[in-house]
């Protein structure tokens, strides 16, 4: 630009000036000289196509910043240039402009010089510049068509992209790449510059593909590809046979699948219903509250990304696009149920990067060899995945166990190929209302499923006029799937698989995953002020509390989640217990009524049952502390001993419930910190080697119990299938006869006994529990395919009695009938 600045100077400062007035780029980091050194070496930056407006966007930011400016002159080692900054793909033309097949000369020449420079550094400070792909701005129609994409642009595309998006602009500055790392002494210099260029030409393209997406610009040939796959090949030969006609039915067949299939993502859609949906967004939540996003960005750029979320809401498909979108990260290929596929709807899902997958593939070898040979392609050409690991959304707030096949195909794809890292990154979404609630409830009341429909669709759109609180998105720590491979199996790299031929060591492996994933959700949780009301107010029998005993207990739940933190990653508000009832009351989930003796705080029965959800989405981050409270509920002292034992017996089933972290040899020395913890708030004291409950009728007493109360529905449906077992007795009841006795009689107990927890007779809790008995080996499957049992479980039911009620547990046994025996439990 130096011939510009001496021929044209005035016009070069006033196109400058002008340039300010409009485009003002965000710039990433938001302090350059974080990563950009000041200690005096040479530095030169990187441009991947050239151009007016990029010298000027990176003049004007390197001003700001006090960074060299890319227009000065660059004397290094015997290289002499007249600016300091190196354009990758420079065009050439004047009305049909194109990329110069040639590389850059002023990079040959610094690298030349490097090659003889000795010591001397130079610093490669890669800078990328998106016209129209900043982050924070509200784009008009008009400014869609010019935003960044893969085509290079030409001058009439450049000058109305710097005219309309100028300010919608990012320019990110990439941590700096020594010369002299990349190149020896002595090195062949032409060797030296190809290596240069080509380490260069793949970060942008991998910072390219991390900001806009992948290159989406060849879909049919993906499904041509597809089509290619040897399990298609093999399974359209199968269904075949030899009949060269039932071959070209079969081979539509597949076609039709994989166009059924398959995303067909359009950057110009992507921007369009980003714009609808911050709209959305501001009609239903008071904001996007964001935690540990870091995580996301540091894996973006190097591996491959499978986001797997929780699975709370149909928000949660759109929700994570757009934080990606807005956070400079392209959006993924999201995995969503044909249901979705609707009309209208289902086209605009498919363009913003769904694709779609039937609830089953049961009996159709060729839809499942096609959508396998999809994923696997997906993957290998770079781009991120999401998908639910549950499988459907949760009714209850707890997460559901992790659904196998997704995860099969994403690790079988993986062993196969294994290009670049596979990284799982979990995702945690924390609401305080779901546009889903009602339905919910009513769900798990029995009531069928509703089929979505874009008439529903409609109707939803009433939700609008809600006010729906915050939503919480956190980024948990993300899983290397190669590190669990290498416990498993050191050997995978040289193993050749298919699904239909999963080795045990690669199905163990999946199922670790699996369980790994669903727990670095629960690390990731965020604790809203909601759920912590929820959690106080529902263990009061009548969901009511004076507002000065509410605060109290709600104060005693922050300071726990500080002093017995569940891990890192989780967040904790910084509200006060004040500020926390205000917000209720704002979003007409609690009431206060005014009362001389204090005020009363209160949960109408309906808002209650939908608090159920929100309690159990933190249940976990005070379950420990809650089951060793619970101990105290009906006893006043137990030895510290015997409340680890109690606490060991019924932590597997907590941890199958829950999705609790530690196994159970590190559960005694947890629990160990729990009580110090409860012992540190005053809610136990010590008496020797025994742990003693504060007295009754005092504050601590009252919260300890509180605590408690949150654990006793586990333990409740505990004590009910141990007393359907020893009533029906060993060898007379199948897992599923068992299952559909524990549901009925849990329903009759909450009917009749207004137990406010909709997912308390869910049978989903109780499969999971039974599964559980089984895996300790207190049940076993006979060859009648009937549940076997010993005497070990009457001293289960036993320990049960220390905790549970005795009209509750009455209730339960009265429920089951009378049986010989029955009265010992």
């Amino acid at each position: 630009m130096k011939f510009l600045r001496v021929l044209f100077g005035p016009l070069y400062w006033l196109a400058g000036k002008i340039f300010s007035v409009w485009a003002r780029p965000v710039v990433q980091p938001a302090d350059p000289k974080e990563i950009v050194p000041q200690n005096g070496v040479s530095i030169c930056y990187v441009l991947e196509t050239g151009g007016l407006a990029d010298t000027l966007a990176l003049e004007r930011v390197c001003k700001i910043h006090g960074l060299p400016s890319p227009t000065e002159s660059l004397v290094y080692a015997s290289a002499e240039e007249n600016s300091r900054n190196v354009v990758m793909r420079r065009m050439r033309g004047f009305l049909f402009r194109r990329a110069r097949s040639k590389g850059s000369s002023r990079l040959r020449r610094l690298v030349e010089a490097g090659v003889a420079a000795g010591d001397r550094e130079l610093l490669l400070v890669p800078v990328a510049l998106y016209w129209g792909r900043s982050p924070d701005k509200e784009r008009s129609l008009l400014k869609l068509l010019f935003s960044e994409n893969w085509d290079i642009a030409g001058r009439t595309r450049k000058f109305f992209a710097t005219l309309l998006v100028g300010r919608d602009t990012l320019l990110r500055f990439s941590t700096p790449l020594s010369l002299r790392a990349i190149v020896d002494d002595g090195t062949d210099i032409e060797v030296a510059y190809r290596k240069v260029s080509r380490v260069l030409r793949v970060h942008f393209r991998q910072r390219r593909t991390a900001t806009v997406g992948p290159d989406l610009s060849h879909r049919g040939t993906l499904v041509d590809l597809v089509l290619l796959d040897p399990a298609v090949k093999r399974s359209i030969d199968v269904e075949a046979g030899d009949s060269e006609a039932a071959r070209d039915r079969a081979r539509q067949k597949a076609r039709k699948y994989a166009r059924e299939i398959a995303a067909s993502i359009s950057y110009p859609t992507i921007r369009l219903v980003e714009r609808f949906l911050r709209w959305v967004w501001n009609r239903l939540y008071d904001g996007i509250v964001l935690g540990h996003v870091e995580r996301m960005h540091k894996v973006a750029r190097d591996s491959e990304v499978v986001y797997v979320p929780c699975h709370r809401s149909h928000i949660d498909y759109l929700l994570l696009s757009f934080v990606l979108y807005h956070q400079g990260l392209h959006v993924p290929h999201v995995a969503a149920g044909i249901n979705l596929n609707m009309p209208i709807i289902g086209s605009i899902l498919r363009r913003g990067g769904a694709f779609f997958l039937r609830r089953s593939f049961k009996g159709n070898r060729l839809y499942a060899a096609v959508f396998n040979a999809y994923l696997h392609q997906i993957l290998q050409r770079g781009y991120s995945i999401e998908y639910f690991v549950e499988g459907g959304r949760s009714r209850t707030g707890r997460l559901l166990a992790p659904k196998a096949g997704m995860l099969a195909m994403t690790v079988n794809s993986y062993v196969q190929s294994p290009k670049r890292p596979l990284v799982f990154v979990p995702i945690y979404f924390g609401y305080e209302k779901l546009i889903e609630g009602g339905s919910f409830i009513s769900e798990l009341g029995g009531a069928k499923k509703k089929k979505e429909s874009l008439s529903g669709l409609v109707r939803s759109i009433r939700s609008l006029r809600e006010d729906f609180g915050k939503v919480h998105v956190n980024v948990g720590v993300p899983i290397l799937l190669e590190e669990i491979l290498d416990r498993k199996n050191p050997s995978w790299r040289r193993a050749a698989l298919e699904i239909e031929q999963r080795p045990d060591w690669l199905s163990e492996t999946i199922d670790e995953l699996g369980a790994e994933i669903l727990e670095r959700i629960n690390c990731a949780a965020s604790v809203t002020p909601i759920s912590l009301l929820a959690s106080a107010l529902l263990s009061t029998p009548k969901q009511t509390m004076g507002e000065l005993e509410l605060q109290r207990q709600l104060k005693m739940s922050l300071e726990l989640l500080v002093r017995l933190p569940y891990a890192d990653s989780v967040t904790v508000p910084d509200w006060t217990p004040e500020a926390i009832i205000d917000h209720g009351e704002k979003l007409k989930i609690v009431t206060r009524t005014a009362h001389p003796l204090g005020d009363i705080v209160a949960m109408a029965e309906k808002e209650a049952v939908q608090m159920t959800y929100f309690r159990n989405n933190i249940q976990h981050l005070f379950a420990l502390p809650a089951s060793i409270a619970c101990c105290f509920i009906h006893g006043q002292r137990l030895e510290h001993s015997e409340l680890q034992r109690l606490v060991r017996l019924i932590y597997p089933f907590m941890k199958t419930e829950l999705r609790l972290r530690w196994d159970i040899d590190s559960v005694d020395k947890i629990t160990t910190q729990a009580i110090d913890a409860l012992i540190d708030l005053e809610l136990l004291n010590t008496d020797g080697s025994c742990l003693v409950r504060p007295p009754g009728g005092s504050e601590h007493s009252f919260q300890l119990l509180m605590l408690g109360q949150s654990m006793v529905p586990m333990l409740q449906r505990f004590y009910l299938v141990v007393a359907l077992l020893y009533k029906h007795g060993s060898g007379t009841l199948s897992r599923a006869k068992l299952e559909s006795l524990c549901q009925k009689s849990a329903q009759r107990l909450a009917m009749i006994y207004g137990l406010h927890s909709p997912d308390f007779f869910d049978n989903a809790l109780f499969q999971d529990f039974i599964r559980t008995l089984r895996e300790m080996q207190v049940l076993r499957r006979n060859s009648s395919g009937l549940l076997d049992f010993d005497d070990d479980i009457e001293g289960i039911g036993k320990d049960a009695r220390l905790v549970l009620g005795e009209e509750i547990r009455h209730s339960i046994l009265s429920l089951t009938f009378s049986a010989p025996g029955l009265d010992r439990l």
